[in-house]
């Protein structure tokens, strides 16, 4: 698969949780796929209603996890109550992924005070981040 990343980025999560809201500059959308919902309901005994909303025409995406303040409702003191099953969407942040010629192009979320703290990220850094895209863009 091509992969085309961004060269010599560095990256280190702040634990700010600035990723899991609305910012002055930028609204947030958590998109969900409907195996993601069916295992956050099973962990948090949830209705899925109770914390995403129903959406389409976008691919593989079937939900947008619903806001409280502006913030996720699973945010809790700065702190993911799911993070063990977090959305993909999540597990890929700072950086945003789409499809190029039958690969995957990442680009960095600027907005993201961690970018350019810690070590530089790698190419396998990469190549496994394209593994969890692939279940949130359908490649030819």
């Amino acid at each position: 698969m091509n992969i085309r990343a961004p060269k010599n980025v560095r990256f280190e999560c702040q634990r700010c949780a600035r990723c899991c809201g609305d910012t002055p500059h930028r609204g947030r959308i958590i998109y969900l796929l409907e195996s993601e919902v069916k295992k956050i309901s099973k962990k948090t005994g949830l209705k899925p209603l109770e914390f995403a909303s129903p959406i389409s025409g976008l691919g593989n995406f079937k939900y947008k996890m619903k806001k409280r303040n502006g913030v996720c409702i699973f945010l809790k003191n700065k702190a993911c109550q799911i993070y063990d099953i977090r959305p993909t969407v999540c597990r890929l942040y700072p950086f945003l992924v789409s499809k190029n010629d039958g690969g995957l192009v990442f680009e960095v979320s600027e907005d993201c005070p961690g970018i350019g703290l810690g070590a530089p990220l790698t190419q396998e850094h990469f190549k496994h981040m394209a593994e969890l895209a692939k279940s949130i863009i359908k490649l030819r």
